[in-house]
């Protein structure tokens, strides 16, 4: 029977999974695939079926399977895995498989196949505004018979209500896919107000083939974005990370301009219970912007009563701007070189820190003394 008296099922969905019998039983010419769909979509293509519907469309879900996002995995780089998203504060990499089948319907013959790398990169300027980037690359590993000469279109769903829907400022139209070549689908997005908004996008992939109808799913979640404009981060009118990774502070014993802070810091952390703040053993600090508790961080740690030597400071560990400060009874204090204490604290290192991530109230952060 030819092609035009068939009914033709375009199909969409993870690599590694192949095309299936929709209807009846194939006859000995056809070419049904050894797996069978899962469960949600051979009940839409049954259902297709029973409409008497010449086309059907089906999603699947794609080889993204974890997140990796402690302090560790970024100290090397950021780098993009497949099967992984990978993010830190500012940045965020997935990559998975997608496949695109054509089946001939009843019969359940394979007419084409295209397998495709996905590659997902979230870019936020998160000291500059609350507006950012993700480009999706589209890379066909392979194509047989009608699958060839694929068309695909991209859109980005982001949030699930108007109170925390993102704005796609400016998206790619449609285009044609070949074989060994990623074609790249850059977006623009913003996140709309001032408020503090967590955005989650999903990118949603249309692919045409000559024959059959197209077959539109979902692709991978991105990292999640946190968009705000809370004032004294920066000058700017906003600024968006992902909020899901723990970003680092980092200082350098060695480091002639805050030496003395660091050393204190590195002691305190393997000498005080529960490691605070110390990357893979302890617990994360969190900042507070608090005052009356910054306040009464620095009183129990650092009272006004201890004498100060010449050119020294007393300088507390967790730091004052943590709700893990001397309140809570676990610190340590030591007197340092004033400059360093001064200099660990401000605008170069711990509060640079903070704007730097975006570090907002609450906000966890490790500390890393090398």
């Amino acid at each position: 029977m030819s092609i035009t008296r068939q009914r033709i099922a375009a199909v969409i969905g993870a690599a590694g999974i192949t095309a299936a019998l929709m209807t009846g039983t194939a006859p000995a010419h056809a070419q049904p695939a050894a797996q069978a769909l899962n469960a949600d979509c051979h009940k839409a293509v049954q259902s297709a079926a029973a409409r008497g519907e010449h086309t059907v469309t089906c999603t699947q879900a794609t080889g993204t399977t974890a997140a990796t996002s402690t302090a560790m995995s970024a100290a090397a780089g950021l780098t993009c895995r497949a099967g992984y998203l990978t993010y830190d504060r500012h940045k965020a990499c997935s990559v998975s498989s997608l496949r695109f089948d054509i089946i001939e319907v009843p019969s359940g013959k394979l007419l084409g196949t295209m397998n495709i790398r996905v590659t997902q990169r979230t870019s936020l300027a998160a000291r500059d505004s609350r507006t950012w980037k993700h480009t999706i690359g589209l890379y066909p590993t392979s194509a047989s018979g009608a699958a060839r000469g694929v068309i695909a279109s991209l859109k980005l769903n982001c949030g699930k209500s108007a109170k925390t829907k993102c704005t796609v400022t400016s998206a790619p139209g449609a285009k044609g896919l070949s074989v060994k070549k990623e074609t790249s689908f850059p977006f623009a997005l913003k996140s709309p107000g001032s408020k503090t908004l967590k955005h989650k996008e999903t990118p949603v992939v249309t692919l045409k083939a000559a024959v059959g109808s197209p077959a539109t799913g979902s692709l991978a979640q991105a990292a999640t974005v946190r968009c705000d404009s809370v004032k004294g981060i920066t000058t700017k009118a906003g600024g968006c990370v992902h909020p899901g990774y723990v970003p680092v502070f980092a200082m350098s014993r060695t480091d002639k301009n805050v030496k003395e802070a660091a050393q204190h810091v590195w002691d305190a952390q393997r000498k005080l219970k529960g490691h605070p703040g110390l990357p893979g053993v302890g617990k994360p600090l969190h900042r507070t912007t608090d005052k009356a508790l910054i306040n009464k961080n620095r009183g129990k740690a650092c009272p006004s009563s201890l004498p100060r030597p010449t050119g020294k400071s007393c300088d507390e560990y967790p730091f004052a701007s943590t709700k893990e400060g001397g309140a809570t009874g676990v610190f340590s204090r030591r007197m340092i070189n004033e400059k360093h204490n001064s200099t660990a604290g401000g605008s170069k290192y711990l509060l640079k820190a903070y704007k730097d991530n975006r570090i907002l109230n609450g906000d966890a952060f490790w500390v890393a003394i090398s």
